[in-house]
């Protein structure tokens, strides 16, 4: 239950084991690859630099082969999502090690169902294209489909002139008239709106001029005519055309629904492709001697023995393959990886949002469990809710196929149903209503509770003081301990006793010893500074202002008063919806009040939840971290396969 311990791993082979050696240690996921190149030791640089070659293994061109394979396996998944073939499956089962999954995949076939999916994107692509201008065509010619000659059938004349247009309707009556004082000028109007009337006007040439000059004044818009034939017929081919064209689409669509099984097979083959290019960007931190390879990276020490065992059994005379491990150094990146039992590693994630540890800094989940399960179990506080919690996650990891990384979140509130459930039968509460027992009453016992919350409080803080005292003593600094752990823990024990003196047990001789306790404590917060410190007036004054801290010991007590506050309000809030329920009348509480109790009581257990969630972890994040925990790791990162759609079993025993 600790950070794990890492030590550097360097293997050298021959270069044309690289494929096979990536392949391997990104199925393992057990080693974090360093730049080998950068991590040279100056005699391994001035060994290099005796060897000719000396290069970087980019492998630029297979690279983007992938690349390229990639990106059309995921355009054909795209297309066919999009083409209503369904949403993208999740493989999510965990059955197979990445080698096994990717000699499963015949990329033969999917050449061949890439091509086949590429050439139902053009015939989609080409389709709507000709759809969309169809209906542009359609659209246009909509306001012409009762004229029956074509508009450019006249053009040729040198005794008569056409015009094809539309003006606004306002001046309608008015154009009229005045084009029927002109000689021989017929004028029909094929579409009229509220808007805008549309005209096909036929004059003759010597009364051009006239003409002219009454379709300017009343802002006559000439519309060009481009279609081979006239309006009437060309309208009711467009129609014809553009009813093919969407029995073609809907044929190409139910075609493509037909290849909904093949998602499948273009998701495992993204799966081994982004494998693939992972092992290939990983070869930019090999270093290559000639026909050598050099690979260096972090490996814990747990599972160092077995890769070892693994690599001898790779390794032969002919095709040597060496192991060399180094304990990590204080000035090395080293990165954190989390290892604790299956009760505490669901908790993981709490301190992985706030921060992780540095590498060889205290983990500290194993201390945020305890306390973190006790105040979530305290602010949601009802036994029905904790049974619904436990059931369903029951249920969730039975019959539903989850991630790794959703298991783990599962498993975190299958584990807080426990306490849930314990508060609620503390609280007498089961979804709102009170049971026929109870330890403390919400209503009645408002004081005990609030007290209890503080209790709580209190002794995490000195729990958080107590692992900060430990730890400076491991790190030898002694008087430090006194007074940034120990002295603030006396300091807080002083004060606990003086109020139990007084207002519990009314014994002076505890009060007096508690007295003693707070001064010696304060002084050693004060006074041990100025002889750790260089300067002893400067650390006096340091001593001093971090007594003053003691101000903030009371504003982290208050806060854990929520702990109260918002195990009765989600209690109290159950209650007020059994009350709005049960004043119905009978035929509507067991009809939609049935309904209306399951929202109102699902939507309180969310509210709940995340509550307590959020502020259960604000107490570890601020009050308790803030005493002991630095934080600032970098987490443990592995060459893996990038598990887009499925988790892959890790076989340390092949």
């Amino acid at each position: 239950m600790a950070v794990s311990k890492m030590e550097k791993v360097t293997l050298i082979s021959y270069r044309e084991n690289e494929g096979h050696l990536l392949q391997l240690l990104q199925e393992l996921q057990n080693i974090e690859m360093l730049d080998s190149l950068k991590d040279l030791t100056p005699e391994e640089v001035e060994l290099a630099q005796s060897l000719e070659g000396t290069i970087t293994n980019s492998q630029s061109s297979e690279m983007e082969d992938l690349e390229l394979q990639l990106s059309a396996v995921r355009k054909s998944i795209e297309f066919l999502v999009d083409s209503s073939a369904g949403k993208p499956s999740v493989i999510f089962k965990e059955e197979q090690t990445l080698s096994e999954f990717e000699n499963a995949v015949d990329f033969t076939e999917i050449s061949v169902l890439l091509a086949e999916v590429a050439e139902l994107g053009q015939q989609k692509t080409a389709l709507l294209k000709a759809q969309q201008a169809l209906q542009l065509a359609e659209t246009d010619l909509s306001k012409w489909q009762y004229l029956d000659v074509h508009p450019n059938a006249l053009k040729t004349s040198d005794f008569v002139l056409t015009r094809m247009g539309y003006f606004s309707a306002s001046v309608r009556d008015k154009l009229l008239a005045d084009l029927g004082a002109t000689k021989q000028t017929v004028l029909e109007l094929p579409y009229e709106n509220q808007s805008h009337s549309y005209a096909y006007l036929v004059y003759l040439a010597e009364s051009a001029e006239e003409v002219e000059q009454l379709l300017t004044k009343y802002s006559f818009q000439t519309v060009p005519y481009n279609y081979d034939l006239a309006p009437q017929e060309q309208y009711q081919q467009v129609k014809a055309e553009l009813a093919t064209n969407v029995d073609k689409l809907a044929n190409l669509s139910e075609y493509t629904r037909g290849l909904k099984g093949q998602l499948l097979a273009l998701q495992k083959a993204e799966e081994v492709l982004l494998a693939k290019l992972t092992r290939f960007q990983a070869t930019t931190k090999i270093a290559l001697y000639q026909e050598l390879l050099v690979l260096r990276g972090w490996i814990e020490t747990d599972r160092k023995e077995q890769f070892s065992q693994m690599i001898s059994q790779l390794s032969t005379k002919a095709n040597p393959i060496v192991l060399t491990y180094e304990e990590a150094q204080g000035t090395e990146d080293v990165p954190t990886l989390l290892k604790n039992n299956k009760l505490v590693a669901p908790f993981e994630s709490l301190t992985e949002m706030y921060s992780l540890p540095k590498y060889g800094e205290l983990d500290p989940t194993p201390f945020l469990m305890p306390f973190y399960m006790v105040f979530f179990g305290m602010m949601v506080a009802d036994l029905g809710y904790g049974i619904l919690m436990l059931v369903g996650t029951i249920l969730a990891k039975r019959f539903v196929t989850l991630r790794k990384s959703t298991r783990k979140f599962v498993d975190f509130f299958q584990i807080l149903s426990v306490p849930v459930m314990i508060w609620g039968l503390i609280y007498g509460s089961f979804f709102g209503m009170s049971l026929p027992f109870h330890l403390l009453s919400t209503t009645e016992d408002m004081n005990a509770i609030l007290l209890l919350s503080v209790i709580f409080g209190f002794i995490q803080l000195l729990t958080g003081l107590l692992i900060n005292g430990v730890q400076l003593v491991k790190q030898k600094k002694y008087l430090e301990s006194i007074s940034s752990g120990f002295a603030w823990q006396g300091i807080l024990l002083a004060v606990g006793a003086m109020v139990l003196a007084k207002l519990v047990l009314n014994n002076e001789t505890l009060f007096t010893v508690g007295i003693v306790l707070f001064i010696a404590s304060g002084l050693s917060i004060m006074i041990i500074p100025a002889f750790t410190s260089k300067s002893k007036g400067a650390g006096l004054a340091s001593g001093m202002y971090d007594f003053y801290g003691i101000t903030g010991y009371i504003g982290d007590l208050v806060s854990y008063t929520r702990l109260m506050a918002l195990g009765i309000s989600g209690g109290s809030i159950a209650a007020a919806f059994n009350m709005l329920v049960s004043f119905m009348p009978p035929l509507a509480k067991f009809s939609v009040g049935i309904i209306l109790i399951v929202i109102l009581h699902a939507l309180n257990i969310f509210l709940s939840l995340l509550s307590a969630y959020v502020h259960g972890a604000r107490l570890q994040y601020v009050e308790f971290f803030g005493k002991f925990f630095e934080g600032g790791g970098r987490k443990f990162s592995p060459l893996k396969p990038q598990e887009k759609y499925m988790d892959f079993k890790i076989n340390d025993d092949k």
